[in-house]
C-alpha cells in the first residue's frame, strides 16, 4: 500500500474536523447575525436539521464498515446513529412546529423523539465498551460507576429534577413528565460517560473514545441549562445555547470519522497493545472521581443542613451514607488487590527489583529535571513579562531603555522614541462590566498595539491601563506622530468583549528624542507628564513633551503642598455672596465662597487652585473647613443678631465630597457642633456631580432631607439637565447658570430658557436662583419672569466677614 492510501483515512479526518470548524462558525454567524429574531430562528431551525442528518449518515457509514472487523462494535455504531436519527426527526419536527405551524415546540411530539436519544446512545455506548479483564476489576467498575451515579443523582434531584417538580405541580402531567424526562436522561448519558471513562474499549483509537466523551459531555451541560431555562421560560430557540447541541452531535460524528480512520490504518495493528493500556493520568482521573463526586456529595449535605433543598436532609444522609459504604469497600478491594501485589512483588529477583527501581529513579530523575528546568525558564520569563498581556514590564522595559541610551551615545544616527499611553476610562469599564471584561480589553489592545508596531520596537505594560513603547526611529520623525495616530485610531474602534461592545479612547505622552538624557526613569517621568497634559487638554489627545509642562508640574506640586500647609497655618478665608429676593430686595441667603491668603501671592480665587484640590483628595479637609466654618459664623452672627435667624448660608460640595460615605453624619455632626439650625444650611450641588454619584445620590438627599438639610443644583441648565431627577430627588432650589443670565438683552433664546426653568420649578413646588447678574437689564427681566431670587455683581460681590455683617446689619435699619 503506498502512502497515498495510507494517508487517506487521516486526510478525511482532518476534512470532517475543517467541515465541523465551519458548521460551527455558520452557527455563530446565525446566533450573532444582526438580524430580526424570528428570521434567526427559522435559519436555525432549517440548519440544525442538516447537520443532524450529516452526522447520522457518517455513523451509519461507520457502522457498515465496523461490521467487517467485529459485529458488536458494528452494533454499538449502529445503535449511536440511530440515537442521532431520532434526534434529527425531533429537530426536524421541532422546526416544523416552530416555523411553518407557528406552534410552541415544547412541549410536543418532538420531545418523545428527542426523549428516545437518550436510551439508544446508551446501548450503543454500553456495546462499544469492554468488560473488566478480572472479576476485581469488574466490581472496582462496578463500585467507581455506582458512587459517582449516587452523588450525581443527588446534585440532579436538588438542582434540577427536585425544582423541576415543585415548580410544575400544577401543570398537565404530560408536561411534568416531558420536563422532568430531560435531567433524568442527562443523568442516562453522564453514566455512559462513566462507561466509556472505566472501561477499556474494544477500539483500537482512542481519540475517538475521547471526542465520543466530549460530545457526551456538551449535550449534559447544554441539556442541563435548556431545563433550566425552559423552567425559567427564558429559553428562546437560535440562542447561544444551540452551540452546545451542534458542538455534541459534531463531536459525536467527528468519533465515529476518528474509528473508522483508524480501523484503516496500515499500522493499525502495531498500535493495538499500547493502544489499549490507559495512560498514568487518564489512570488517575478515573480513580479520583469516586472521591470527587463523595466531597460533592459531602458539600451538598452542608448545604441541605444550611439550607432548605427539595431533598430532605435525612435523604441525603442516607444517600451520603451510601457513598460512604461504597467508597470503604473500593478502599478494602483496594488494599486487598495492594496486599496480594506486595506479595507478587517480594517473590520477584531482589537484581530485577533494584534493576527496575534504578530505571524508575533513572526516569523520575529526568523529568524532575526536565520539569525544573521548564520552571526556570517560566520564572525567568515571568519576571521580565506581564502575566496577562505577555508583554514586557517595568523591569524589563527599563532595561531596554538604558540600552537604547546607550546604543545612542555610541551611534549618533540611531534615534529612539517614548510613547506613553494611558487609556481613558478604563475604571469606568472595570467597574461598570467587572474586572474579567477588563483584562479582556487590557489583552485586546496588547494585541492591536504587537499588530501596529515592529518587531524592533518594545511594547511594556506598567501595571493598569498604562502602556510604554520605545520606538527604535530608522526612517524619521515624522513616523512618531503617524504611529501615535494609528494607535488612537485603532484602540477607539470598539471591541466586542464577553458579549458587550466597549468604546475607549486613549491619551499618548510622547518624546522624540532621547538624546539628553541619561537615565530611564527621566525618560519615564517626562513621557508620563506629556500624558497628563494630553489628558487635561480633554483626553484623547497625544502631547509631545516640552520642559515647560515639567515646569507646571512642579507648580502643580508647589501649589499642593501650598494648600497642605495652607490648612495648617489657617490661610483659608470665608467670603460671602448675598443673595436677594428680587421681590423685596432682602437677603435672604449667603453663599460661601474660598479664598486663600496666600503667603506670597495673595488673595487666591478658588478657580486657581480648587482643581488641583480636588486631584489630590485635599478638597476634603478644605470642604470640610468650609461646611465647618460657615455654620460657625452663620451661628455666631444669629447670635449677635437674632433678625438673621431667617437667613441661610449655601455651601457648595464637590463630587469627592459627596462620595463620603459619611457625608449625612458629617454634615449633622458640624451643625450640632456649631449650634445652627438645618433649616439655615443650604447644599449646593452642580448636576455634574449628581450625575456622577446617581447610584447613590437618592439614598443620601433623603438623609439630608430628613435631617431638614434644603439641597439646591448649581449652574442648573449646563449640559446634564434631566426632568427624571429632578422628579425623583428631593431638591428644593434650581440656580440657573449665569451663561443664561448673559443672554438677556442679546437674544430672546436666553429669556426663553430662562422662562421655561422658572415654570418647570414653580409646577415642581421649587425655589429659583438666577446667577451672575450684572446689569438693570438682566435684573428688570428676571423680575418679569418672576424669578424669586438673584445673586451677582450688580446685587453685591463677594464680601469679607465684616463687610458682610455690616451689610446685614444696614438691610436690618433700612
Amino acid at each position: 500500500m503506498d502512502k497515498t492510501v495510507q494517508d487517506r483515512p487521516s486526510s478525511s479526518f482532518n476534512l470532517a474536523l475543517f467541515i465541523s470548524f465551519i458548521l460551527l462558525g455558520i452557527n455563530l454567524a446565525i446566533i450573532y447575525i444582526r438580524i430580526d429574531q424570528g428570521l434567526r430562528t427559522i435559519i436555525a431551525d432549517v440548519f440544525y436539521p442538516i447537520i443532524d442528518f450529516l452526522v447520522v449518515a457518517s455513523l451509519f457509514m461507520v457502522a457498515k464498515h465496523s461490521g467487517i472487523q467485529s459485529r458488536k462494535s458494528a452494533i454499538a455504531w449502529g445503535m449511536m446513529a440511530l440515537a442521532y436519527f431520532v434526534y434529527a426527526c425531533g429537530d426536524t419536527i421541532w422546526a416544523i412546529l416552530e416555523v411553518v405551524l407557528k406552534q410552541q415546540p415544547f412541549p410536543s411530539i418532538a420531545d418523545g423523539f428527542y426523549l428516545a436519544y437518550y436510551p439508544f446512545f446508551l446501548v450503543g455506548v454500553f456495546m462499544l465498551t469492554a468488560k473488566p479483564a478480572t472479576s476485581g476489576e469488574k466490581i472496582n467498575t462496578i463500585l467507581d460507576i455506582g458512587i459517582v451515579m449516587i452523588a450525581a443523582v443527588l446534585v440532579f434531584w436538588n438542582f434540577l429534577i427536585g425544582p423541576i417538580a415543585l415548580e410544575n405541580v400544577g401543570e398537565p402531567f404530560l408536561y411534568q413528565v416531558i420536563l422532568l424526562a430531560y435531567p433524568v436522561g442527562d443523568l442516562v448519558l453522564f453514566g455512559a460517560l462513566l462507561l466509556i471513562i472505566n472501561n477499556q474499549s474494544e477500539d483500537r483509537d482512542r481519540r475517538s473514545l475521547l471526542l465520543l466523551s466530549g460530545s457526551l459531555l456538551a449535550t449534559i451541560i447544554t441539556d442541563c441549562i435548556y431545563t433550566y431555562q425552559t423552567l425559567l421560560g427564558t429559553f428562546i430557540s437560535g440562542s447561544l445555547l444551540d452551540i452546545g447541541w451542534t458542538a455534541s452531535t459534531l463531536l459525536a460524528g467527528l468519533a465515529g470519522i476518528s474509528h473508522w480512520a483508524a480501523s484503516q490504518s496500515k499500522d493499525n495493528m502495531a498500535k493495538t497493545s499500547t493502544s489499549r493500556l490507559p495512560s498514568r493520568r487518564w489512570i488517575m482521573i478515573r480513580s479520583l472521581l469516586p472521591y470527587i463526586w463523595l466531597v460533592a456529595a459531602y458539600a451538598l449535605l452542608i448545604k441541605g443542613g444550611l439550607t432548605e433543598l427539595p431533598m430532605s436532609f435525612l435523604s441525603l444522609a442516607v444517600g451520603v451514607g451510601i457513598i460512604v459504604g461504597l467508597v470503604l469497600v473500593r478502599q478494602m478491594i483496594a488494599l486487598s488487590e495492594n496486599r496480594r501485589l506486595n506479595v507478587r512483588l517480594v517473590s520477584m529477583d531482589k537484581y530485577q527489583l533494584q534493576a527496575a527501581e534504578l530505571r524508575n529513579a533513572n526516569q523520575e530523575l529526568s523529568i524532575e529535571i526536565a520539569q525544573r528546568k521548564k520552571v526556570e525558564q517560566k520564572l525567568s520569563y515571568d519576571a521580565l513579562h506581564d502575566a496577562l498581556t505577555g508583554l514586557a514590564n517595568r523591569n524589563l522595559f527599563l532595561d531596554r531603555l538604558g540600552q537604547a541610551i546607550e546604543s545612542r551615545k555610541r551611534n549618533s544616527k540611531r534615534s529612539f522614541a517614548i510613547l506613553f499611553i494611558d487609556l481613558d476610562g478604563f475604571k469606568v469599564v472595570n467597574d461598570s462590566l467587572g474586572h474579567l471584561v477588563g483584562d479582556y480589553l487590557l489583552i485586546e489592545i496588547s494585541r492591536k498595539l504587537k499588530e501596529l508596531l515592529r518587531s524592533s520596537d518594545t511594547i511594556a505594560r506598567f501595571g493598569g491601563d498604562e502602556f510604554e513603547i520605545l520606538l527604535d526611529i530608522t526612517d524619521g520623525e515624522s513616523r512618531i506622530l503617524a504611529i501615535a495616530e494609528r494607535i488612537q485610531a485603532a484602540i477607539q474602534s470598539p471591541f466586542l468583549l464577553d458579549g458587550h461592545e466597549v468604546h475607549i479612547t486613549t491619551s499618548i505622552g510622547i518624546i522624540q528624542n532621547i538624546t539628553e538624557y541619561d537615565q530611564p526613569v527621566e525618560l519615564i517621568r517626562d513621557a508620563d507628564i506629556a500624558m497628563y497634559k494630553a489628558k487635561a487638554t480633554g483626553k484623547a489627545h497625544f502631547e509631545i513633551f516640552e520642559v515647560s509642562m515639567r515646569h507646571q508640574i512642579n507648580s502643580r506640586l508647589e501649589i499642593e503642598n501650598g494648600l497642605r500647609k495652607g490648612l495648617e497655618n489657617r490661610e483659608f478665608q470665608l467670603y460671602y455672596q448675598p443673595i436677594i429676593n428680587l421681590d423685596s430686595n432682602q437677603i435672604i441667603g449667603l453663599e460661601a465662597l474660598l479664598r486663600w491668603l496666600h503667603p506670597k501671592r495673595g488673595i487666591l480665587l478658588p478657580e486657581e487652585f480648587l482643581s488641583i484640590a480636588e486631584e489630590s483628595g485635599l478638597i476634603i479637609p478644605i470642604g470640610d473647613w468650609v461646611l465647618n466654618q460657615a455654620c460657625m459664623e452663620l451661628k455666631a452672627w444669629q447670635d449677635k443678631y437674632p433678625f438673621l435667624n431667617n437667613v441661610s448660608v449655601n455651601v457648595n460640595i464637590s463630587s469627592k465630597e459627596f462620595s463620603q460615605p459619611n457625608l449625612p453624619g458629617k454634615v449633622v455632626s458640624i451643625l450640632q457642633m456649631s449650634g445652627l439650625s438645618p433649616k439655615n444650611l443650604k447644599l449646593e450641588i452642580t448636576e455634574g456631580v449628581l450625575i456622577s454619584n446617581y447610584s447613590r445620590a437618592r439614598e443620601v438627599f433623603s438623609e439630608l432631607r430628613d435631617k431638614g438639610i434644603q439641597l439646591q443644583i448649581d449652574d442648573f441648565g449646563t449640559g446634564y439637565s434631566a426632568l427624571a431627577y429632578l422628579r425623583r430627588f428631593p431638591i428644593n432650589t434650581i440656580k440657573i447658570d449665569k451663561t443664561f443670565i448673559d443672554d438677556i438683552g442679546k437674544n430672546q433664546r436666553g429669556v426663553g430658557i430662562i422662562r421655561a426653568i422658572v415654570a418647570m420649578a414653580r409646577e415642581l413646588g421649587m425655589e429659583t436662583v438666577a446667577e451672575g447678574i450684572e446689569t438693570g437689564e438682566q435684573l428688570s427681566e428676571l423680575k418679569n419672569l418672576s424669578c424669586g431670587f438673584g445673586q451677582g455683581f450688580l446685587l453685591s460681590k463677594p464680601l469679607d466677614w465684616e463687610t458682610t455683617e455690616r451689610v446685614l446689619t444696614d438691610q436690618r435699619r433700612n
